[in-house]
């Protein structure tokens, strides 16, 4: 099959969505697949609008990861001219807003695809580039799939509000890829027919090789350890579990926290403020990087407090590693609260009371962790993810897409 994969962000840019469905494009090529990424990013962006439009980067390029062939799109000083007026309405009237930026990017997309089967977006930041891919594959004849990477955020009234142009798109889309049995419900209420949605979840990404013990000497980590991995952004939470650490720290003082990943903003100076030798801070490691995975075998504790996530494929890493995990109380998460792991509030209290009770009881921890890499054997493995979105892309015909 000719595939072609569309996000704003693509690998070397990291992110959840980047990396698994970058994981994915590569194996596709392994089995003999043609795929093709377009997207605008390699970096790490945040303002997902305007660093997609009026501030996206400049170059254009194209370059070949693994056997995929990528080409960056960016708006010429033209186009960002007379998007910049359009750029409101994209929240109030989605439907004005997007509908010009789409129809442009599709036609800088087919301009440097000629033909495919499959025309498939990840979703990531906001939906022209939806819109644009969908646009791109009908006028090739292709069958258009999605990866909505639906959150909490997106239940609200509000969310409802501002995405419901989007919500169109899901309804006339041909496959709807989701992570969990719980955003499978949600995208059958959204009105996507069942037939048309594949649950797939997601695989760990890690080295073959770690050592832990190396690393806990590297870094100084004293008794007990507290890994955070992510991008350092508040609706991760790294600021939730940073405010934890002098709460844990009065029952067991003798315990390291150790942030790895990216800084956005003003987190860097944030983690630096409690000036104490007990939080490591470590910038963006590759995804596959060993000290990643050695640090995730080192840790007593896997903690990721943050208010919007998928399927959240860390603490799958983590799981993979036989480590309990700790996140927040909110939809579409696979963690089983009290089986495998811990949900709180996204509340600094609760959060520490917890990481104490893992700490304190050393068998707990290790029971929810060897729970948790059971579930991983039987449910994430990489090979039977890649053969459900193998056999979903290769389903004879186009199913009928609504108009709604």
């Amino acid at each position: 099959m000719r595939i072609i994969h569309t996000a704003t962000a693509y690998y070397p840019s990291v992110g959840g969505a980047q990396l698994h469905w970058f994981t994915i494009g590569r194996m596709l090529h392994e089995r003999g697949h043609t795929v093709t990424a377009l997207a605008q990013w390699k970096d790490q962006r945040n303002r997902y609008l305007l660093d997609s439009t009026i501030l996206a980067p400049w170059e254009n390029e194209t370059y070949d990861v693994e056997g995929i062939r990528v080409h960056r799109v960016q708006p010429s000083w033209i186009a960002r001219l007379w998007m910049a007026p359009l750029v409101p309405f994209c929240f109030a009237a989605p439907e004005v807003g997007y509908a010009p930026m789409s129809r442009y990017f599709a036609a800088r997309f087919g301009a440097l695809v000629p033909g495919a089967d499959i025309v498939h977006n990840i979703r990531i930041g906001r939906e022209h580039f939806s819109w644009a891919s969908y646009y791109l594959a009908r006028r090739r004849g292709a069958r258009f799939h999605i990866t909505p990477n639906y959150s909490p955020r997106m239940q609200t009234r509000l969310g409802g509000l501002v995405m419901r142009h989007f919500y169109r798109l899901l309804r006339r889309s041909d496959g709807v890829f989701v992570f969990t049995k719980a955003e499978a419900e949600e995208m059958e209420r959204l009105g996507v027919a069942r037939e048309r949605i594949c649950q797939i979840g997601v695989g760990p990404l890690l080295s073959q090789t770690w050592n832990a013990e190396e690393f806990r000497a590297r870094y100084g980590i004293r008794k007990h350890m507290v890994l955070f991995l992510g991008q350092k952004l508040p609706y991760k939470g790294f600021d939730v579990l940073l405010a934890a650490a002098p709460k844990v720290w009065k029952r067991l003082p003798e315990t390291s926290f150790v942030f790895i990943g990216p800084h956005y903003n003003d987190s860097e100076r944030q983690i630096g403020s409690l000036r104490d030798p007990r939080i490591i801070d470590i910038p963006r490691v590759q995804v596959l990087d060993p000290l990643k995975a050695s640090a995730l075998a080192a840790a007593d504790v896997f903690a990721l407090p943050s208010r919007q996530e998928g399927i959240g494929g860390v603490y799958i890493e983590a799981w993979a590693m036989s480590k309990p995990v700790i996140g927040c109380r909110i939809p579409f998460l696979t963690i089983e609260d009290g089986v495998d792991g811990f949900l709180v509030d996204q509340d600094a209290d609760a959060l520490s009371a917890r990481l104490v009770e893992l700490l304190e009881k050393p068998d707990l921890a290790r029971t929810m962790g060897l729970r948790g890499r059971a579930k991983v054997d039987r449910e994430y493995s990489w090979s039977s993810i890649v053969d459900r979105v193998e056999a979903f892309y290769g389903r004879e015909g186009r199913i009928s897409a609504r108009t709604t």
